[in-house]
This record gives structure tokens, sequence and C-alpha cells, in this order.
């Protein structure tokens, strides 16, 4: 039968992995001083590696023996030097970032997050139709805000200066999602989060011929169901019914409503009843509407928001509502044809409640820095060649629990050596730290 792994099982996986390093006793070991040379079936394949072709390890039952015999020393993991981690993408200007897509397999192997220079970490909502990015985002809003390049744009979290220095790489950042009020914006954006907000529908088709649009400002004489448009407006009667008119500032702004009557000779479009009734200070756009329809959700409204060309370029919501996950939008009024609409629903608990979980945090990153000799169980003046995780060993007889072990302390063959990697030789120096970074995926 089909099937498939989902990442929420791989982020699933790598959150009981972080967890098992404060029940569990997980130390980092190096080892093999010696050069690699010569053919070992039991730990790799290669019949001449060299300490410039480093060979590949292999995982059968007589290879944790060897590590072992290999093994200069180790050091315990705290629950501290471990963290979630996804692929580094910094923003640079001309790329195209992938925007988010509730239908998109596999999301998460996508580009469509960033990190500037300033560490702060943004998802990108909308890319407006597939144009290069050249405005770098700065915000750090709770809200989705657009850039001048016309991108749309949600700030997720800033990585602290801890922990840029213990896990930033040039191939991978932190993450992690907050159970409490750490001070940081994070919590903000979190809070801020609402399950089921529609916040973005995409225009995957602009459609033609949308040319019967008109912006300007009122005129003096709007009614409590009316609004006197600019004198440039169309002199054709009804040519605006059924489109919308949004005040975009002075006096109303924020109001948006359909118009059901237009009359060509005086310029005034017939609505519902204003708020706040429109004056000459008002500035409006008359524009397609936008219908959204559900079965899941309630509360969104959405008007068009840009027009080039006859084609429409961008839909702007008015309002986001609540516990959308499925809708269809469409455009009607304005003389067109064509558009074609795609609202975009959110993950759950809404853009921005769970980093870790949105962006992908399949992988681990653990830190270990080796200081000098470590109070005497590290040799120095010497090379490793392998780094080896192991889980709950013993050393004299018992459960192992120092922060430090040398190869004589350490009971051979106990434990479980759950990660193995080899590597060029690191000549290690009594006044040298090595901070080995290690990263797995799940």
């Amino acid at each position: 039968m089909p099937a498939i792994i989902t990442n929420a099982f791989r982020t699933y996986n790598a959150d009981n992995f972080i967890s098992a390093f404060s029940t569990n006793k997980v130390y980092l070991m190096i080892g093999k001083a010696d050069s690699w040379s010569g053919a070992s079936a039991g730990q790799y394949a290669e019949a001449s590696p060299s300490d410039t072709s480093i060979p590949t390890p292999k995982d059968t039952t007589v290879a944790p023996f060897i590590h072992y015999n290999d093994m200069i020393a180790a050091k315990l993991i705290a629950a501290t030097d471990v963290s979630h981690v996804v692929k580094r993408v910094d923003w640079t200007s001309g790329i195209v970032y992938a925007e988010h897509d509730h239908n998109q397999d596999d999301q998460i192997d996508q580009t469509f997050f960033v990190m500037t220079d300033q560490y702060n970490v943004y998802k990108c909502i909308s890319n407006y139709g597939g144009v290069a990015s050249t405005s770098k985002p700065t915000s750090q809003s709770s809200t989705i805000f657009t850039t001048a390049d016309n991108y749309r744009w949600k700030f997720m979290y800033e990585v602290q200066q801890a922990d840029v220095l213990k896990y930033v790489t040039t191939d991978w950042i932190p993450i992690k999602h907050l159970t409490a009020n750490d001070g940081t914006v994070q919590w903000t954006v979190q809070q801020a989060a609402v399950d089921g907000a529609l916040e973005h529908i995409d225009v995957t088709n602009g459609g033609t011929g949308y040319v019967n649009t008109n912006t300007g400002t009122a005129q003096a004489g709007s009614t409590s169901t009316t609004i006197k448009l600019a004198s440039g407006a169309s002199a054709t009667d009804d040519i605006y019914n059924t489109m919308t008119v949004y005040v975009s500032s002075g006096t109303g702004s924020g109001q948006i409503r359909t118009i059901t009557d237009y009359v060509g000779s005086t310029k005034v479009a017939t609505v519902a009843a204003w708020t706040t009734t429109p004056d000459a200070t008002s500035v409006y756009e008359v524009m397609p509407a936008v219908t959204i329809t559900t079965t899941e959700g309630s509360g969104a409204a959405a008007r068009v928001s840009s027009v080039v060309g006859g084609v429409i370029k961008e839909i702007v919501m008015t309002a986001v509502g609540t516990l959308y996950r499925s809708g269809t939008a469409t455009v009607a009024g304005g003389g067109g044809s064509g558009c074609v609409l795609e609202p975009r629903i959110g993950p759950k608990g809404g853009h921005g409640a769970n980093a870790k979980t949105e962006l992908g945090g399949a992988y681990v990153m653990m830190n270990v820095r080796l200081s000098g000799t470590e109070g005497g169980d590290f040799a120095v003046g010497d090379d490793f060649r392998k780094v080896i995780l192991i889980a709950n060993p013993y050393a004299g007889g018992s459960a192992a629990t120092a922060t430090t072990y040398n190869a004589s302390e350490m009971d051979a063959d106990t434990g479980n050596q759950i990660y193995v990697e080899y590597r060029a030789p690191i000549n290690r120096a009594s006044d040298q730290t090595e901070d080995v970074k290690l990263v797995v995926e799940f």
C-alpha cells in the first residue's frame, strides 16, 4: 500500500532525540590517532584509504569493537548543547524565493524562507507572481508585511547571539518553538498567530481586460449610502456595479463597500451604509470584487489592490478570519475575464505559531567544545579521525556520569554507538579548542 513518512513524523523523531539528552547520557567520543590506511572490511569498504581520501563508514556488527579500540577520549553532551536546525538560506537580492503553498509536497524542501544579515528569519508568503526579490525584509512585525518589491513576508524569529555562536554555520541555522516567554519578539509572533487565518490569496492567473477600474479622490456630496467619485470616473451607467470601492486614506479610511448602482452623469455610486461618510479628502479605489467561499472558517474578506494593463496583480486581505482549512476565491466586475485566485491556507496554529514545524526542524545539531586536555582526559599533540556518539556507556562497572573520560576509564564495548563520522586528521594542541558540530537528519 502507498505510504509516506511525513515531515511531522521526522520532526517528532527529532523532538524525541533532543529530549533523550535530558534522560540519557550521550557522549561525544573522538578516536583513531593513526592515519587512514589499508583495508578494513569491518568498518569501511575502501581498499586504500588515506588522510586525503577518507573512507565511508560501514554499519557492521564488528565496527563498534574497532571504534572502541580506537578511542582517545569522550565528553558528555549537555542537553543545552543540542538544537533543532534548518538549512541556511541567506537573503540575496535578485533571487526568486518560493512562497508558502499549502498544496506543495515537501514544502520544507523549498527555498521559502530566508535569513538576513541581521539574523532575522522570514517566511515568504507571496513572491508577487514569481518575481525576483530586491528589497531585504527588515521588519519584526507580528503581522505579514510587504516590501518595496511587492514580496510579502512573515517575520518568524531572530537568531539570538548565544545561538549564533553555537549553532550557526555556513549551512545551518538554529530554530526552536518557545513554550514560555523568553522576552524575544518570537514569543510575540507566536502569541499573535491565529489558527486558520486566511492571510493570503494568490493570483495564479491575472486574466485580461480588467480595465473598468477607477482610483482618485472623492468629490464633495457623498451621503451615508453613496460616494461621489472623481470627475474622471466613467460616464457609463452601471459600469462599476458589483465592484468594490475601498477608501484607502482620508475620511473613512479602511472601509470597503460593494457598489450596487452607478450613475455616470453624476459620478455617484450607491453602496451599503458607511460607518463614516467619505468627503472630499477620501482617496478611493474602485476594483473588481473578491468573493471567498468556504465550508470551513469564517470572517475573511479581501480586495483587488493592483491592476496593471488590465491584468490583476495582487489581492489584499481586509480581514483574515479564523479556522479556514479550505476555500475558493473569485473576482467579479471590471470588464475582464480569466483571473484565477487561490486562497493559501496557513499551517496549523497560523503563520508564526511554531517556526520549528513550519520551516522543517527535522535536523538536529550537537555542539561540543573540546578545550585543551579537558582536565587531563583528552590527549594533545596528536590527531583524531573519528567522531562517534555513544549513548549510556559504562565506566568502572556502572553507568557513566562524569563529564569526561579517557580511553582507559570507560568500559570497552558498552553503550550504544548511534552516530559514526570519519574525518581528515585534526591535530590537537594544549591551547586549542575544537568546536565540533554534528548534524543528523530525521
